[in-house]
């Protein structure tokens, strides 16, 4: 069996097939994770040192960056006219992935700022919370075009100014 139909087009069904495997992968690598650092001792709900917190929260900054730079960067219109529904599902499947790993990114740093905190802003501990509900939303209906609230340029460019906020408060 071909990955391509006659028309030199990937096949529908492999390609759901591999998003599939994509989506799948990606959540047992999340557990791994998670398995891992449970067995090396770290609670990642406990409050940590605030070196170590530091480190890590700038860790995830440069990700969610990378990422949001990413979703800016998959906004940009096509230059073809016409895009076919497995190109308009790939898309949304791509920007669901990078949601879903901002929203992670964004709750993790809201841990480590709370691990820091009084040492940085209440307002920025908080900031991160609004972001990741914010990305939580999307990722939760981003497929809808009648999306409630903030659109997603907006709630992207609230995210990197988040970003851009802990580089210079951290």
């Amino acid at each position: 069996m071909s990955d391509e139909s006659a028309s030199g087009a990937p096949d529908s069904a492999a390609v759901l097939e591999s998003m599939t495997l994509l989506a799948s992968l990606s959540t047992a690598a999340e557990v791994r994770e998670a398995v891992q650092e449970r067995r090396t001792g770290r609670d990642p709900a406990a409050q940590a040192p605030s070196d170590v917190a530091t480190v890590r929260l700038h860790e995830a900054r440069r990700s969610l960056m990378d990422l949001l730079m990413q979703l800016v960067l998959g906004q940009v219109p096509l230059e073809r006219h016409e895009e076919h529904a497995l190109g308009h599902a790939v898309r949304q499947f791509d920007l669901l992935m990078k949601l879903r790993r901002a929203k992670r990114l964004t709750k993790t740093m809201h841990q480590h700022l709370l691990s820091l905190y009084p040492e940085v802003s209440e307002e920025l501990v908080e900031e991160a919370r609004h972001v990741h509900d914010q990305l939580a939303a999307w990722a939760g209906g981003a497929s809808r075009s009648d999306q409630e609230g903030m659109p997603l340029p907006d709630a992207v460019e609230r995210g990197i100014a988040f970003a851009v906020w802990v580089r210079h408060e951290v």
